[in-house]
């Protein structure tokens, strides 16, 4: 289909993966892509979800890509929806993009969509203009933050023994997954997930995945099992804490802090944060990021505890059709 200048065609996964992820990783230098990395997340969807991606193509060369998606509207009453789309940064202007958006504004709406997300960057100025423009409005912030290991490693270290004093004596064992035996592993571990997913604000209401699709999540190029921290009290498994390790390109990350509310303002999410990072520490990683929720306060203040500063922030934007 031909959008304005552009023509917009089915992405392929194989032979587009590559392009999406050199792309963005173009326009956010500093925000490298992982096409492995960026493959799997694509995964990691419901299998109902109604997603179209798109390349958007100019004199016949790739240009940039477009994306659309929603759960089924029995899952999603308020049929929220989210639209993005990318360009070069030799083609991208606030009116190239502002014509993609409303393609895929206009697409949703004839899918049923009331309410639609998109996102950009607080320094973005020409995304936020275009979508100012166009009448959306922030919602939300996603604030993200960078650790120096090198930097705050004696602070790091020195929290890491005061947590595991802390977890003796809280009678809290904290263990690799590698190392969990407990043939009901998973399953308590999706309860405490889900439970601590649906206490992260947000605005497009959380929906559990099922047990099938939410395995996929441990799939990940960039997970290993010695590498994603448990913290048990009892017979629950109460809390988890996971590094992404890219493949192939980009900065550790945090792939999903949770603790169960049982537990919570006992410690249990710095531990298991501070695992991770002393581990990251011996395997010669010099840095780690992380977001959160700009009103998410208690690991906000984590965060800051340790040592994080911020890099920027993420901006939620939403425009009702």
């Amino acid at each position: 289909m031909r959008v304005g200048e552009f023509e917009l065609r089915p992405l392929d996964v194989d032979r587009d993966i590559a392009f999406v992820a050199d792309l963005d990783t173009e326009v956010r230098r500093d925000d490298p892509e992982d096409p492995v990395l960026l493959r799997h997340w694509w995964t990691l969807m419901a299998a109902d979800a109604v997603v179209a991606r798109y390349i958007v193509s100019l004199d016949g060369e790739r240009a940039g890509y477009a994306v659309v998606r929603h759960l089924p509207w029995d899952r999603m009453p308020e049929r929220f929806a989210s639209a993005g789309c990318e360009l070069r940064p030799d083609l991208r202007t606030e009116a190239r993009l502002s014509a993609l958006q409303a393609h895929l504004e206009s697409e949703l709406a004839r899918d049923g969509a009331k309410k639609v997300t998109s996102w950009a960057w607080d320094y973005d100025a020409t995304r936020i203009a275009m979508l100012t423009a166009r009448g959306y409005r922030e919602e939300r912030r996603q604030r993200f933050w960078e650790l120096d290991l090198v930097k705050h490693r004696e602070r790091i270290e020195t929290m890491a023994a005061e947590s595991r004093e802390r977890m003796r004596k809280e009678g809290i064992r904290v263990l690799t997954l590698a190392q969990e035996d407990d043939p009901k592993r998973w399953e308590k571990l999706k309860r405490m997930s889900d439970e601590a997913e649906s206490d992260v604000p947000t605005t497009v209401p959380h929906v559990p995945m099922a047990m099938d699709e939410w395995m996929k999540w441990f799939d990940s190029p960039g997970l290993r099992p010695d590498r994603i921290w448990l913290a048990r009290e009892g017979d629950d498994i109460v809390g988890i804490s996971q590094l992404a390790y890219p493949p192939v390109r980009g900065v550790v990350a945090t792939d999903w802090t949770g603790t169960a509310r049982k537990v919570r303002g006992r410690g249990v999410a710095r531990a298991l944060k501070c695992e991770t990072l002393m581990q990251a520490i011996a395997l010669g990683v010099d840095r780690v990021r992380t977001d959160n929720d700009s009103a998410n306060a208690p690991i906000l203040h984590i965060n800051e505890s340790m040592g994080y500063r911020i890099r920027c922030e993420g901006i939620q934007f939403l425009k009702t059709l």
